[in-house]
């Protein structure tokens, strides 16, 4: 015998996934400067994505500043700051030849000391 599931538990999963997709942006202001190389809109995306991981972490994450610089012929410097609920900032920082790598690496460590993973950190406040 085969059971059918019923229009009713369709219906009952649906406000649980409209929930989970329609969360508000936690980060309304995410500022990318591009320093001594063109802009480019598929890294600006892939921070955009990033900070939206973030927001996973459950802290309150009012803005995010990402400034990426060439510092060498072939070698992309990522500096990442985020100011937190209470005016705190984390500020992380990591340098790599492939500019997407470097803003995953400084990411995946700003979200580490975001869950107290992380090397030790100092916030003030």
């Amino acid at each position: 015998m085969t059971r059918v599931a019923s229009a009713g538990a369709r219906e009952s999963r649906a406000p649980l996934a409209q929930r989970v997709h329609s969360r508000a942006p936690m980060c309304s202001h995410i500022e990318v400067k591009f320093e001594r190389l063109p802009h480019d809109p598929s890294v600006e995306a892939s921070v955009q994505r990033w900070v939206e991981r973030l927001e996973w972490t459950n802290t309150e994450i009012e803005r995010a500043a990402i400034s990426i610089e060439r510092t060498a012929w072939r070698r992309m410097s990522v500096c990442l700051t985020l100011v937190l609920g209470g005016g705190r900032a984390l500020t992380t920082a990591i340098s790599h030849v492939d500019i997407y790598v470097a803003v995953a690496d400084v990411f995946r460590e700003a979200r580490k000391q975001l869950l107290g993973r992380g090397r030790s950190i100092a916030l003030p406040g």
